[in-house]
C-alpha cells in the first residue's frame, strides 16, 4: 500500500537573510507517494523586510483537498556580509614601508551602512592586504601587490616666523618647531644653532628632522640683532577683521614693496589666506573669533573662550602659537560694560599674551568710505616715532590706499615693520 501524505522535501525552521537581499524561502511541499508526489502552492502569511534588521515569522499553509499541514518559519534578518571596496589606483598606490597608505582613491561601501567603516592595512612580502569592517563587525579582506617604498623627508614648520628681528639685550626665545612624516608622523627636531642677543649680527637657526628611512630634511631661521635707532621712524601697518575678500591683493602689494604687517584675524576667511601671511613673513596676529561684542564681553571666561578658538584656528593653520592680540574695539572700547578691561587686560598679559591697540586710525570702520579719505587719513596723522596704523583688510578701498601711503612713507624716511612682542606698546587707556 502506497504511503499517501505530505511530504516536506525542503523546509528549514530558523532561516537567516541578509540585510538588503531578497528573502527566499526554499520551501518545498508535495502530497502523494515517493513516487508520485504532487506539488502544492502555500498560503502565506507574514511578511519579512529585508531592509529592517529583526526577527520575523511567516506561516505557510499546505491543503490539499481535505488534508492541511502548516510549517512556521523564523526568519532572522542580520547584517552578515562585509563592505566592498573597489580601488581605483590599484596600479599606483603609494605604501610607506611600515605599511601605512598614502593614497588610496577607492569606492568602499557596505550593504547595511557606508557609516563608521574601519580600514587597517597589513604589509607582507610586498603583498598588502586591506581589511574592512562595518559597524556590525562584519570583515572583508582585499590583497594588493605593492612596491613599498619611502623617498621623501619630513615637514618642517617652525613655530614662530622664518624670519626674526631682535633689539640688542633683549632675550631672544627659541620656540622650536614641529616635523610631520608621511610616513612615520611626528618625528624629533634637532635644533642647532644659537643667537647672542649682544652681538649685531644676522644668526641662522637650523632645524633637522630625520624619519626611519634616512630621509632628511633641514630648515633654517634668521635672527636679526639690532639696535633700535633714536628718533627712528616707523610705520606698522595692522589689518584687523580679516581675511576677506581683498586680503590677497593687499598681501600683493605688501610683497611688491617688500613690506611686512600685522594680520589681526577672526575665524571668517580662507585659510589659505593666513597660512600666506604667515609664509611671506608677516606677524599673525589674534583679534576675535566671534567679532560679537555682545557675545565676547559678556564676562571673562566668555573673551578668553572666543581668543582660544582664534588662537587655535592660527595654530592650526600656521602651526605657531600666536600670541599678539588686539581687543575687538581697543582697551578704551565703549560696549565691555559687563567687565573690566583694565581686569582684563592684566589677565591677558599673566597668561602670555602682549596686546596693542592703535595711534594712527585710517577712518576706514566709520568717517572714511574712499581711498583718498584713509590714504590722507593716514599720512596727516603720522608720528615721528611710531606709527602703529588701523586698517581693515576686508575694505576694498582701504585696501586700495595701502600702496600710496608705502609711496609716501619710503619717500618721506618712515620705516615699515610688523608687530613683535617687543615692539613699542601703543596703548589706549582701559579705564573701566
Amino acid at each position: 500500500m502506497y504511503n499517501i501524505r505530505f511530504r516536506v522535501i525542503n523546509f528549514d525552521k530558523d532561516f537567516i537573510v541578509n540585510y538588503g537581499s531578497s528573502y527566499q524561502p526554499n520551501i518545498d511541499v508535495c502530497y502523494g507517494s515517493s513516487s508520485n508526489c504532487i506539488k502544492v502552492e502555500p498560503t502565506v502569511e507574514g511578511e519579512v523586510n529585508t531592509n529592517e534588521i529583526g526577527e520575523y515569522q511567516v506561516r505557510y499553509k499546505y491543503v490539499f483537498k481535505d488534508k492541511e499541514i502548516v510549517l512556521d518559519q523564523f526568519v532572522k534578518v542580520q547584517d552578515v556580509e562585509g563592505p566592498s571596496i573597489d580601488i581605483k589606483n590599484e596600479n599606483d598606490l603609494k605604501v610607506c614601508p611600515n605599511g601605512k597608505v598614502l593614497n588610496l582613491d577607492a569606492d568602499i561601501k557596505d550593504n547595511f551602512s557606508n557609516e563608521d567603516i574601519q580600514t587597517k592595512y597589513e604589509l607582507k612580502d610586498d603583498i598588502l592586504t586591506i581589511i574592512l569592517t562595518d559597524k556590525n563587525n562584519n570583515k572583508s579582506y582585499k590583497e594588493v601587490k605593492v612596491k613599498p617604498k619611502d623617498s621623501d623627508g619630513p615637514e618642517i614648520t617652525l613655530n614662530g616666523l622664518k624670519s626674526m628681528v631682535v633689539n640688542t639685550n633683549n632675550t631672544y626665545n627659541e620656540q622650536g618647531a614641529k616635523a610631520v612624516d608621511e610616513c612615520d608622523g611626528e618625528v624629533d627636531v634637532k635644533i642647532d644653532g644659537a643667537v647672542d642677543s649682544s652681538k649685531q649680527d644676522k644668526y641662522t637657526i637650523t632645524y633637522t628632522a630625520k624619519d626611519s628611512s634616512g630621509n632628511e630634511t633641514k630648515v633654517t631661521r634668521t635672527v636679526t640683532v639690532r639696535d633700535k635707532q633714536p628718533g627712528e621712524k616707523v610705520v606698522y601697518l595692522t589689518f584687523d577683521d580679516g581675511p576677506g575678500a581683498y586680503t590677497g591683493q593687499l598681501l600683493d602689494v605688501l610683497k611688491k614693496y617688500d613690506v611686512k604687517a600685522t594680520f589681526f584675524v577672526t575665524c571668517k576667511g580662507d585659510d589659505s589666506l593666513i597660512k600666506r601671511e604667515y609664509d611671506e613673513g608677516h606677524t599673525v596676529a589674534l583679534h576675535t573669533c566671534s567679532h560679537n561684542y555682545s557675545q565676547i564681553y559678556a564676562s571673562y571666561n566668555a573673551y578668553f573662550k572666543d581668543l582660544d578658538q582664534v588662537k587655535a584656528r592660527v595654530k592650526r593653520i600656521t602651526g605657531y602659537d600666536a600670541n599678539i592680540i588686539r581687543f575687538p574695539g581697543g582697551t578704551s572700547n565703549g560696549v565691555s560694560s559687563n567687565i573690566s578691561m583694565k581686569s582684563l587686560a592684566k589677565q591677558v598679559l599673566d597668561k602670555g599674551y602682549y596686546y596693542f591697540d592703535w595711534n594712527v586710525s585710517s577712518g576706514d570702520a566709520g568717517g572714511q568710505t574712499t581711498s583718498d579719505g584713509v590714504y590722507y587719513a593716514v599720512i596727516n596723522s603720522l608720528k615721528s616715532g611710531s606709527s602703529v596704523v588701523l586698517q581693515h583688510d576686508i575694505k576694498k578701498f582701504s585696501v586700495e590706499a595701502v600702496e600710496r601711503i608705502i609711496q609716501y612713507g619710503q619717500a618721506n624716511g618712515y620705516t615699515f615693520e610688523r608687530l613683535r612682542e617687543d615692539s613699542p606698546k601703543i596703548r589706549h587707556g582701559a579705564g573701566h
